[in-house]
Parts: C-alpha cells; sequence; structure tokens
C-alpha cells in the first residue's frame, strides 16, 4: 500500500432535487482520508417514518467517519453494513424494500476508488459511469408508458411533469427489485447496495488512482461523470430543455419538476491529487 498525496477539493455541489433540503437523500463526505458520495434510494421503505434512503445514507456516513484510513473497501461495506442492520432491526416484511444506499468513495491512503451500487466516477479522462440492468428495464419502461400516453393524447408534457418519482410507471417492478438485491446468483438483474444484509464481493467495485492527478465522484443525478461540474450542469440543462420528462433523450428515472434545476438529488465533486 502506498500513501498519496495532498488532495484538494476543487469544487463540488451537493443539491436536493426534491424541492427541499430536509428531503435531501444524498451526501458529500471529504475527511482527511476519504471523500465520498452516497445515494440513499427514494423508494426504500420507511423507518419511524424517517425516509428509508436518508437512514441509510446517514449509516454510510457514520461508517465511514469511523473508519481507519487504512481500511479496506470490504471493511468499509461490511461496516456500513452492520450499521443500518442494526438500525433497521428488526426489519417486519422483507416484501418490503429495505433502506438502501449507493455510494462511491476515494480512499486517500490506499489510492483506490471504490464502488458499491450505481453511482459515477471519473478518473482523469477515463469514465466510470454506473448503471444497473434492472433500472435498464424499469426504465425503458417507464419511457415506453409515458411516451404512449402523450401519443394517444390521454396526457401532457405538464401533466406528467407533476407525477411524483414513486407513482412513475416502473413501480411494480421497482417494489420488487429487492428479490435481486445483493443476491450472488447468476440473473444479470442481481445487484448490490449497503443495505443491512451482506453485500458480496462482486458488487464491490475497486479501482486504483495510483499515480492520477484528478478524479470526479457522483451521483446519478448527473447523467455521468463529467470532467467539471460546470460541463454536468449543462449536461443537465441541456436535457431539461429539451426533454423535460426523459424520455427520448435519454431514458430517465423521472421528470424535472416544473421550473426544477434537478431530476434527483444531485452530488458531484471533483478533486486533484497532489
Amino acid at each position: 500500500m502506498s500513501h498519496s498525496a495532498a488532495f484538494t477539493v476543487v469544487e463540488s455541489l451537493c443539491a436536493s432535487g426534491k424541492g427541499s433540503e430536509d428531503k435531501k437523500e444524498d451526501r458529500l463526505v471529504v475527511t482527511d482520508d476519504f471523500v465520498a458520495v452516497v445515494d440513499g434510494a427514494t423508494s426504500s421503505g420507511p423507518i419511524n417514518g424517517k425516509a428509508g434512503g436518508i437512514v441509510a445514507a446517514e449509516c454510510v456516513v457514520e461508517a465511514l467517519l469511523a473508519l481507519p484510513a487504512d481500511a479496506t473497501a470490504r471493511a468499509f461495506v461490511d461496516a456500513a453494513t452492520a450499521r443500518l442492520a442494526a438500525r433497521m432491526h428488526p426489519w417486519p416484511d422483507e416484501t418490503i424494500m429495505r433502506p438502501s444506499a449507493a455510494v462511491v468513495v476515494w480512499n486517500r491512503a490506499r489510492q483506490e476508488v471504490w464502488r458499491i451500487g450505481d453511482c459515477h466516477y471519473r478518473i482523469d479522462q477515463r469514465d466510470y459511469a454506473g448503471e444497473k440492468e434492472i433500472d435498464k428495464v424499469s426504465y425503458a419502461f417507464r419511457c415506453a408508458v409515458v411516451k404512449a400516453r402523450i401519443a394517444l393524447g390521454v396526457s401532457t408534457v405538464e401533466a406528467e411533469r407533476r407525477i411524483p418519482t414513486l407513482q412513475q410507471p416502473f413501480m411494480p417492478l421497482v417494489s420488487l427489485q429487492h428479490a435481486f438485491l445483493n443476491k450472488d446468483i447468476a440473473d444479470p438483474l442481481a445487484y448490490g447496495a449497503i443495505c443491512g444484509t451482506p453485500v458480496p464481493d462482486r458488487f464491490i467495485e475497486v479501482t486504483s488512482t495510483a499515480g492520477a492527478g484528478e478524479f470526479v465522484l457522483c451521483s446519478d443525478g448527473f447523467l455521468s461523470p463529467a470532467a467539471t461540474l460546470a460541463d454536468g450542469l449543462a449536461d443537465l440543462a441541456r436535457i431539461r430543455d429539451a426533454d423535460p420528462l426523459m424520455v427520448t433523450l435519454t431514458q430517465g428515472s423521472r421528470p424535472f419538476a416544473d421550473g426544477a434545476d434537478y431530476f434527483d438529488d444531485t452530488t458531484y465533486v471533483r478533486v486533484k491529487v497532489g
């Protein structure tokens, strides 16, 4: 293991796409040893009236803040999993989606990026976009339904922009997709996240940043890990203006609400190393 030089946060953003900071399920963490973006899942079940995505994100942050500087990705995932499991114990009904979160972390001491779930990252000029097969299926279905509604005149762009995320057409699948969560099976729909159950090794991605001069971490409120924050925001503005329902230029999880700058919680950090 080698130790990296100093690092500088060049620019960052952690904004709510829900019109209220109190509802934001993203978290940005910067310590002497770690930089991380955490994305709590909106579809998570609640705990004691609190949004499950917020609870999951809080547990991931707590685990990261308590982590030794030279900890491994496996140790981090297990610590975050244990904290969330303790917070939700006992989970009353496994047919209801557990609180969960995706996370991407840079470990300074190990010079590694760790990813569990569908956040994005970029190391120098190389992009590592996050995506899940089950999301591709559900988003494609959503887009087909929305386009069909508009084509038949049974809905309008304005009406579709007012439909909340958890009332989008994909909800029959989204409400059941945790059947594939942290399952070490061959099915391509299987995926990983921090949700209080053990995360199989194959869902923990580790990428070296040794020798890199710069990296970007961001949540999937951005379409890709853009080279700069301005580039990422410009890409969102282009989609918002030309395709606010996110059904033609991209296959998105939800529309841009009227007047909103973001379609989802939106977090970005660009870091220069050395």
